[in-house]
Protein backbone atom coordinates (compact mmCIF):
# COMPACT_ATOMS: atom_id res chain seq x y z
CA UNK A 1 0.00 0.00 0.00
CA UNK A 2 1.13 3.39 -0.94
CA UNK A 3 2.32 6.04 1.73
CA UNK A 4 0.20 8.48 2.47
CA UNK A 5 2.34 11.79 2.80
CA UNK A 6 0.00 13.63 4.57
CA UNK A 7 -1.26 11.11 7.24
CA UNK A 8 2.95 10.75 7.92
CA UNK A 9 4.56 13.73 6.42
CA UNK A 10 8.56 13.12 5.04
CA UNK A 11 10.81 14.13 8.07
CA UNK A 12 13.30 16.85 5.99
CA UNK A 13 16.36 18.24 7.21
CA UNK A 14 17.75 21.49 4.95
CA UNK A 15 21.48 22.25 4.86
CA UNK A 16 22.71 25.39 3.57
CA UNK A 17 25.23 27.96 4.81
CA UNK A 18 22.97 30.28 3.60
CA UNK A 19 20.49 31.42 6.40
CA UNK A 20 18.20 33.57 3.90
CA UNK A 21 17.77 30.56 1.75
CA UNK A 22 17.45 28.07 4.73
CA UNK A 23 14.60 29.95 5.97
CA UNK A 24 12.87 30.45 2.21
CA UNK A 25 13.10 26.80 1.73
CA UNK A 26 11.65 26.04 5.28
CA UNK A 27 8.72 27.93 4.52
CA UNK A 28 8.68 26.69 1.00
CA UNK A 29 8.42 23.00 2.13
CA UNK A 30 6.40 24.18 5.16
CA UNK A 31 3.93 25.07 3.28
CA UNK A 32 3.11 21.14 1.38
CA UNK A 33 0.88 19.01 3.84
CA UNK A 34 3.25 16.17 2.90
CA UNK A 35 6.33 17.27 4.10
CA UNK A 36 7.77 17.99 7.62
CA UNK A 37 10.96 20.95 7.90
CA UNK A 38 12.18 19.02 11.22
CA UNK A 39 15.48 20.96 11.40
CA UNK A 40 17.78 23.04 9.85
CA UNK A 41 21.06 23.56 9.64
CA UNK A 42 24.22 25.91 8.51
CA UNK A 43 26.84 23.52 8.04
CA UNK A 44 27.82 19.90 7.64
CA UNK A 45 28.91 18.86 11.04
CA UNK A 46 25.24 19.66 12.57
CA UNK A 47 23.09 18.82 9.65
CA UNK A 48 24.60 15.04 10.43
CA UNK A 49 23.71 15.08 14.42
CA UNK A 50 20.81 16.79 13.67
CA UNK A 51 19.12 14.58 10.67
CA UNK A 52 20.59 11.27 12.71
CA UNK A 53 19.13 12.47 16.20
CA UNK A 54 16.15 13.68 14.32
CA UNK A 55 15.60 10.30 12.00
CA UNK A 56 15.30 12.24 8.81
CA UNK A 57 14.46 10.53 6.28
CA UNK A 58 15.86 13.52 3.78
CA UNK A 59 18.11 15.63 3.81
CA UNK A 60 18.63 18.88 1.55
CA UNK A 61 22.41 19.69 1.15
CA UNK A 62 23.75 22.49 -0.66
CA UNK A 63 26.72 21.53 -2.25
CA UNK A 64 28.96 24.23 -1.63
CA UNK A 65 29.68 24.88 1.97
CA UNK A 66 32.92 26.15 4.14
CA UNK A 67 34.74 23.05 5.95
CA UNK A 68 32.47 20.17 5.00
CA UNK A 69 31.25 20.54 2.03
CA UNK A 70 27.86 19.21 0.77
CA UNK A 71 29.22 16.31 -0.84
CA UNK A 72 31.38 15.42 1.84
CA UNK A 73 28.25 16.10 4.36
CA UNK A 74 25.99 13.52 2.71
CA UNK A 75 29.32 10.71 2.52
CA UNK A 76 29.56 10.79 6.45
CA UNK A 77 25.24 11.27 6.47
CA UNK A 78 25.07 7.95 4.64
CA UNK A 79 27.83 5.75 6.62
CA UNK A 80 25.97 7.63 9.95
CA UNK A 81 22.53 7.18 8.69
CA UNK A 82 21.49 4.96 5.65
CA UNK A 83 18.19 5.44 5.68
CA UNK A 84 18.33 8.86 5.26
CA UNK A 85 17.93 10.03 1.53
CA UNK A 86 20.16 13.04 0.25
CA UNK A 87 18.93 15.25 -1.88
CA UNK A 88 21.50 18.03 -3.03
CA UNK A 89 21.23 21.36 -4.18
CA UNK A 90 23.89 23.91 -5.89
CA UNK A 91 23.66 27.25 -7.38
CA UNK A 92 26.53 26.09 -9.94
CA UNK A 93 26.75 24.47 -13.63
CA UNK A 94 29.66 22.44 -12.91
CA UNK A 95 31.20 19.28 -15.13
CA UNK A 96 31.01 15.80 -13.21
CA UNK A 97 29.19 17.36 -10.58
CA UNK A 98 26.12 14.44 -11.26
CA UNK A 99 28.67 11.52 -10.84
CA UNK A 100 30.02 13.13 -7.61
CA UNK A 101 26.81 13.55 -6.15
CA UNK A 102 25.93 10.00 -7.15
CA UNK A 103 29.22 8.52 -5.73
CA UNK A 104 28.79 10.90 -2.46
CA UNK A 105 25.17 8.70 -2.02
CA UNK A 106 23.07 11.33 -3.26
CA UNK A 107 19.77 10.15 -4.65
CA UNK A 108 19.13 14.10 -6.87
CA UNK A 109 21.40 16.84 -7.98
CA UNK A 110 18.91 19.80 -8.48
CA UNK A 111 19.75 23.19 -9.37
CA UNK A 112 18.61 26.35 -7.26
CA UNK A 113 16.93 27.79 -9.96
CA UNK A 114 14.49 24.71 -9.92
CA UNK A 115 13.90 23.88 -6.91
CA UNK A 116 10.31 24.94 -6.29
CA UNK A 117 8.17 21.94 -7.40
CA UNK A 118 11.30 19.78 -9.00
CA UNK A 119 12.75 19.93 -4.79
CA UNK A 120 9.27 18.67 -3.64
CA UNK A 121 8.91 15.84 -6.08
CA UNK A 122 12.20 14.87 -5.33
CA UNK A 123 11.43 14.76 -1.95
CA UNK A 124 8.73 12.80 -1.99
CA UNK A 125 10.24 10.15 -4.65
CA UNK A 126 13.29 9.68 -2.37
CA UNK A 127 10.76 8.90 0.78
CA UNK A 128 10.83 5.52 2.11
Amino acid sequence: MPRDFVATPVRVVIVDDHRLFVDALALLLGHDDRLSVIGTAGDGRTAIELAVSQEAEVAVIDVRMPEIDGLETARRLRKRSPETRVILVTGLDEPNLAEQAREAGAVALLTKGALHDELKEAILAAAP
